[in-house]
């Protein structure tokens, strides 16, 4: 097995732990035990933990870019993408774990601040950009403010993750994201697009 290989196998492994458990709670010294490895052969990969947080952050970050950058290569019409960044998202949702943020903004604010820049942008982008495409396809209305809307959605988004109103069963659950996804495309669609997607996807009409 080459170091390089090794090494991407680490970060994976190390980034399910921590998704699951937060980082706080697992040390180094934990991690070689959960990989099965040795602290010595750890150090060989990382300088210390906070080397290691910020490769495994990284890594799912250019993880999560290259499938965002395969929605919008794959030639679907404005609807059928907005569909796909629905599964997408909801999955993310469905993964996620507070206690990973919280570990994250207290104890490496850098890192925090340079992946929610990350998803900021990558979501606000592939919004616009899905709009536009729609408007020009005549699927969505002609007269919505795209800039407008794609801050909307993204506002609306992180304000679910993080409000005090919605229980932790509520973020993780289908039909909560699918309400939320569902104000946001009919509040969207033109008549066009309400035909379509009543032939198309009739689970989102009733």
């Amino acid at each position: 097995m080459n170091k390089e290989y090794k090494l991407h196998e680490i970060i994976i492994e190390a980034g399910q732990l921590f998704q699951r458990y937060g980082i706080k709670s697992i040390s180094m010294e934990e991690l070689s035990r959960q990989l099965g490895i040795s602290k010595k052969t750890l150090y060989q990969f990382f300088e210390d933990k906070n080397d290691l947080v910020e490769k495994v952050l990284f890594h799912l970050m250019n993880e999560h870019g290259c499938l965002l950058e395969n929605l919008q290569e794959q030639k679907r019409n404005a609807i059928e993408e907005m569909f796909e960044m629905y599964r997408y998202a909801s999955e993310m949702i469905r993964n996620y774990n507070p206690a990973l943020e919280f570990d994250l903004q207290k104890f490496y604010p850098s890192v925090f601040k340079k992946l929610r820049e990350f998803h900021r942008n990558n979501i606000y982008n592939l919004t616009i950009q899905n709009l536009n495409k729609g408007i020009t396809e005549g699927f969505y209305r002609s007269d919505l403010q795209a800039d407008t809307i794609a801050k909307l959605f993204l506002i609306r988004t992180e304000n679910m993750m993080h409000s005090d109103l919605v229980t932790p069963d509520e973020i993780h659950s289908d039909q909560f994201f699918k309400e939320i996804f569902k104000y946001h495309l009919f509040g969207i669609l033109s008549k066009k697009g309400l035909t379509y997607v009543q032939k198309n996807h009739p689970e989102f009409i009733h």
